[in-house]
């Protein structure tokens, strides 16, 4: 999970800061997950995935390759 929230820091342009600010946590507790410390809560991941409804849930939890939902066609 560090290396997914890494690539989506990046991607979306955040800094760790202001994603914990975002989710409303303590910066030090996702200071925490991206050192490797710690694995995040389901909470945090529910929190996650509400901050960003573009994120797919697949790529967060189960290694899919699209990091973003697609459109149905």
């Amino acid at each position: 999970m560090k290396e997914k929230l890494d690539i989506l820091l990046k991607n979306k342009g955040l800094s760790a800061t202001s994603l914990a600010r975002m989710l409303g946590i303590q910066p030090s507790g996702l200071s925490h997950i991206l050192s490797g410390r710690n694995k995040p809560s389901f909470d945090l991941v529910v929190k996650i995935l509400r901050a960003f409804p573009d994120l797919n849930p697949d790529w967060l939890l189960l290694d899919s390759e699209e990091i973003f939902r697609t459109e149905a066609a």
